[in-house]
């Protein structure tokens, strides 16, 4: 989801907080994307004067562009403490906080900012995004719609609504919004792969398919588009380029996977090497993706499984000749692979859905004392997990 500077957030015309002679020449620079001639400027103001409001956000800002975001809040915050009154601060201090996952501090900020500009659609998009990013989507599009109401030709508001439907699981309105969205700005590559998940989540596959493939061909190392397009294959029992694209996840900003200094395995023979297979993702994707470790048993060499420690226990029973270690622990090996990576290798021998009954069970000993403490009578019992 995108963010928008209003007018009324515009530090560049801030009540002459900017207007002394070098402050204004940094704005220059920093308006051009001279930005390391900007921040040159504003450290040497700071040197005279170490309460500079402007100079301190301005920092902020560029601490922010140079990925260091820790370093932008401790200035904003500063900054925002000198001059609590500063909307177009206070707005980016949000950011800020949204940037290091505190999303409530960025909830906090931005709703201060909207008591300020109550109409501003930014401050509402702002908010919208705050709120999107905890996980309340109803919250979210609540101000995500005030947002659009006051600017309705916006084009980046109407797809951050649209962002906000899907979180919301509204999908057809989120689908007709992102309509919109590409007909109007056709290169909006991101507002087509969002539209893709909102025709997928209504079960419209293949109109979902050829909208992933547009965007593609449009921006083809789109990571997220061909995870996407895989996700909707492997809905479809397409598993052969299902898995295939699958494998993007890898390329996917943020995505856990440990980091690895070994060639990735592509199923040739061992030929008496050790081969790291390691666990990815959440514990109920170990456990679903283990069934793939059968095929390893009579490789021609080692196979080393990694995965986390509570796993352990119900996971040797099934893999009883694999090495299972804790995911942290080093071991040598010459050749690695994540776990979900094994269905591409050996998805035409094993499919999706697991085949031959259970593959997992319980300690004999951990589950015999809990049917002795939980008896064996007609009372109901749940389960919490």
């Amino acid at each position: 989801m995108s963010t928008a500077t209003a007018p009324a957030l515009n530090r560049e015309t801030s009540r002459g907080l900017y207007a002394e002679e070098q402050l204004a020449s940094a704005l220059a620079y920093f308006r051009g994307g001279r930005y390391d001639k900007a921040e040159t400027i504003y450290k040497k103001i700071l040197k005279k004067d170490a309460e500079n409001v402007g100079a301190l956000h301005m920092l902020g800002l560029l601490a922010q562009k140079n990925g260091r975001s820790e370093r932008a809040n401790q200035l904003l915050i500063k900054a925002v403490k000198l001059d609590p009154r500063r909307p177009e601060i206070l707005c980016d201090l949000g950011n800020t906080f949204k940037a290091l996952e505190r999303h409530k501090d960025a909830i906090k900020a931005h709703r201060i900012v909207l008591t300020m500009l109550s109409n501003s659609p930014e401050a509402h998009s702002n908010l919208g995004s705050a709120y999107k990013a905890t996980g309340k989507a109803g919250k979210a599009v609540i101000c995500l719609e005030s947002a659009l109401k006051m600017r309705p030709k916006d084009v980046e508001l109407k797809y951050n609504l649209g962002n906000g439907l899907v979180a919301s699981e509204h999908y057809e309105e989120a689908e007709e919004i992102l309509r919109q969205v590409v007909y109007e700005k056709p290169g909006h590559i991101q507002a087509q792969i969002n539209q893709s998940v909102a025709l997928k989540e209504q079960g419209r596959y293949d109109a979902a398919i050829r909208r992933y493939q547009k965007a593609i061909a449009a921006v083809p190392d789109s990571a997220e588009a061909h995870w996407n397009h895989g996700l909707i294959f492997l809905a479809m029992g397409n598993y052969a380029d299902g898995w295939d694209e699958y494998e993007w996840r890898t390329l996917l900003p943020g995505f856990a996977l440990q980091a690895m200094d070994r060639p990735q395995w592509q199923g040739e023979d061992l030929d008496g090497r050790t081969l790291l297979v390691h666990a990815e993702q959440g514990l109920g994707d170990t456990l679903q993706f283990i069934r793939y470790l059968s095929f390893l048993h009579n490789t021609n060499g080692d196979v080393v499984f990694t995965c986390p420690d509570r796993l352990i226990p119900l996971v040797q029973g099934f893999a009883p000749d694999i090495q299972i270690v804790p995911l942290n622990k080093k071991v040598p090996y010459e050749l690695q692979t994540p776990l979900m990576s094994l269905p591409q290798l050996f998805h035409e021998a094993l499919l999706f859905e697991p085949k031959g009954g259970c593959y997992l069970a319980p300690e004999p000993d951990r589950a015999a004392h809990w049917a002795n403490r939980l008896g064996a009578g007609p009372a109901r019992r749940i389960g919490i997990c």
